[in-house]
């Protein structure tokens, strides 16, 4: 009966129709409270609807289930043993890292990186953006660098976050090298024209790092003078932060009559 829903579940979740998964799922869990991939999956469904901290729960409730397992398989033979416990904490570390619970999801992507014992693109570029949330920014320099390394044919947006890190660092060329193929792919997006900015007025062509800022949508500019959003949306680092701060107050935007009273 469980493996039935669970099943069913698996085929509407691959189908889109996520809360009808989710309603087995949850049927799941009580039917069979032990069962390691019913909390797992339940907790996708919950992520998929944006349920962060629920999400959390059914994770972790998976990841003890799975250590137990662990446990009580060791040495033993015919007994199936739960294989992914990185994935589990994956899926749990990057929940944490877009909940305000960064030194959480660094623990559990330490130990994801750790049990999966090979580089690993996903894990490393979530275990470096909690390093960098953490401060680690060398650490995470180097996790980012080796999953671009792994994912060098295709410019992802992750990118920007590792040319912020090599900006705080001081590896201004670094930095700008990595923006410039950013910007490429992504040339209108306000974040890439904001890190743009940042990184042509810390090299000292100020005019063309207002003429870059003032690029960026009145609306959308506005939220680069407000703490919470560079604080907690984009989570840019110190120096990337200081920096805008300066490109923003040059070009007249400030927190008490912001850009966006214009469209």
């Amino acid at each position: 009966m469980p493996k039935k829903l669970f099943n069913e579940g698996r085929a509407l979740e691959g189908q889109g129709n996520i809360l009808a998964a989710q309603r087995l799922y949850t049927k799941v869990t009580k039917i069979a409270p032990r069962f390691i991939y019913g909390w797992s999956n339940l907790g996708n469904t919950l992520v998929a609807q944006g349920q962060l901290g629920q999400a959390d729960v059914s994770y972790s409730k998976a990841v003890s289930l799975c250590e137990e397992n662990l446990k009580e398989t060791e040495g033993s033979f015919g007994v199936k043993r739960c294989d992914d416990l990185y994935l589990i904490l994956l899926n749990r570390g990057s929940v944490r890292l877009n909940n305000g619970m960064p030194r959480e999801a660094l623990l559990d992507l330490q130990k994801a990186n750790t049990i999966r014992a090979r580089p690993d693109a996903v894990i490393l570029q979530n275990l470096a953006r909690a390093q960098e949330l953490n401060s680690r920014f060398t650490q995470s320099d180097t996790s980012y660098n080796t999953a671009i390394s792994m994912t060098a044919n295709e410019v992802n947006p992750f990118w920007l976050r590792s040319s912020l890190v090599k900006y705080q660092l001081g590896d201004a060329k670094g930095a700008m090298d990595l923006l410039k193929r950013v910007e490429n792919r992504f040339p209108e997006a306000p974040e890439v024209r904001a890190a743009y900015a940042v990184l042509l007025w810390g090299k000292g062509d100020e005019d063309a790092a207002r003429k870059k800022f003032l690029e960026i949508p009145d609306r959308a500019r506005a939220q680069y003078v407000k703490g919470d959003y560079l604080e907690k949306v984009v989570s840019w680092p110190a120096k990337a932060k200081d920096t805008i701060g300066e490109v923003a107050k040059a070009v007249g935007d400030t927190a008490e009559t912001p850009a966006a009273a214009t469209e």
